[in-house]
């Protein structure tokens, strides 16, 4: 008897360790996550990209998480993307700051930084590394404080162009220009006599078609060819751009962030350094392909003179509206900026 008791007990403690081995062992039994996560782009690269980055995560998960894309306003407008992350309607997201800046005041500068770099090599200087990588963390607090985490910038060549129905050679024909355009390129071109407007990706061809805009901002040649706007336009500036690189938010709802594992977390913080090398690979094969196409579909390819890029330009520290100087968390990510810009060379020191 006293044997047989052993041996039970013995069994009991080894049943128990392989069970608590195995609860370690078998990600297969762990949660899964479903996520749809959206973007504000329904076309070209960098929508191309959301899911290039989501087979990874599938694959670097073994299917722990789960992201099958959703076009943008599917499941939500686009203008209420991050309100629904912070409520959990959508658990992940790719949006772009930008369209944030009443909710989130930091957002304004977030998408591209005050058009100050001039490469993504510089961007990522200057969010990650600059000053110990303060901008991130300064970033990541205010996003965290509307219940979602930024999980990482997943950067891209934005070349923002302007283009226009009408005539656009240099300054001067901005004023009484209709733009559609948003943040702070919106507030340049204001500055510069332009009327502007902002509307969804998916309503801008529209907008053009129909006289509701003379002109827009929005991406770069490879994108603006995807969306089709070469048939409703004719002059296209090539220099100088509004915005150089750009950088989307890839975001997860804090809640559902907290509960992942350290792993799970790390493969999403690389799907954004997966995304990014996508984006400029992709963009250096497109770009250069979308100006010969347009090219040859007629469209007048316009270059500035010096002195209006440099007019441009200089309207964009300028114009940033006082309500955001007011925000403590915008105004220490404006000061390291303009910090950086004038040691670059690339504003004047004041």
């Amino acid at each position: 008897m006293k044997i047989q008791s052993k041996i039970k007990r013995t069994l009991v403690i080894v049943l128990s360790i392989a069970c608590f081995i195995a609860c370690f062992s078998f990600p297969a039994f762990s949660k899964t996550y479903r996520w749809q996560p959206s973007s504000w782009l329904p076309s070209g690269i960098s929508w191309d990209s959301i899911a290039y980055m989501s087979e990874y995560v599938k694959k670097m998960s073994d299917g722990r998480i789960i992201m099958k894309p959703s076009a943008p306003g599917a499941i939500v407008p686009v203008a209420e993307q991050l309100e629904a992350v912070s409520m959990g309607v959508l658990q992940a997201c790719f949006i772009w700051p930008g369209y944030f800046p009443g909710q989130l005041p930091v957002a304004f500068t977030h998408g591209d930084c005050m058009a100050a770099p001039k490469t993504v090599a510089e961007m990522r200087e200057l969010y990650e590394q600059y000053e110990d990588g303060r901008i991130m963390k300064i970033l990541r607090q205010e996003y965290a404080k509307h219940g979602v985490h930024l999980v990482g910038n997943v950067y891209w060549l934005l070349d923002n162009l302007m283009i226009s129905k009408k005539p656009l050679n240099g300054v001067k024909d901005i004023d009484g220009l209709k733009f559609r355009s948003s943040e702070l390129i919106a507030l340049q071109l204001a500055k510069l006599g332009a009327g502007t407007i902002w509307t969804p990706a998916d309503e801008i061809y529209t907008m053009l078609s129909t006289g509701g805009v003379d002109a827009i901002t929005f991406s770069h040649a490879a994108d603006m060819v995807d969306m089709g706007f070469h048939e409703v336009t004719k002059y296209w500036v090539k220099y100088p751009t509004a915005v150089g690189p750009a950088s989307d938010a890839f975001i997860v709802n804090l809640k559902t962030w907290e509960g992942l594992s350290d792993d799970l977390k790390a493969i999403l913080e690389a799907a954004c350094e997966i995304g990014t090398a996508r984006n400029i690979f992709q963009a250096e094969l497109n770009i250069s392909k979308a100006w010969e196409l347009v090219k040859g579909k007629g469209i007048e390819i316009v270059e500035w003179s010096e002195e209006d890029a440099r007019i441009l330009a200089g309207t964009a520290r300028e114009v940033v509206p006082e309500k955001y100087m007011k925000d403590e968390a915008f105004k220490e990510i404006f000061t390291i900026t303009e910090k950086w810009a004038v040691e670059k060379g690339y504003w004047d020191k004041k």
